[in-house]
């Protein structure tokens, strides 16, 4: 199981609000992103990964490990 994006952005010390600014985004807009990494443009996937020092795929992996996250909860709530 991968990390989700907001995992990955806590384990390197940076604040969404930095993320946001790298990405040249609303920080509404990053917010939403580690919600719904699915929504995430390549160009903005690109900047993320690289400012993560993560791949393309972690982030891709971060989309199913946040929709699993989800359903799971659902399921239990």
């Amino acid at each position: 199981m991968g990390l989700t994006l907001e995992e990955w952005r806590r384990a390197r010390n940076v604040s969404q609000e930095k993320m946001a600014e790298v990405c040249g985004v609303h920080l509404n807009t990053y917010r939403l992103w580690e919600k719904s990494p699915g929504e995430i443009r390549i160009d903005n996937a690109i900047k993320i990964a690289d400012f993560l020092q993560i791949s393309l795929d972690d982030i891709i992996l971060s989309a199913n490990t946040t929709k699993r996250s989800k359903e799971e909860s659902e399921v239990t709530g």
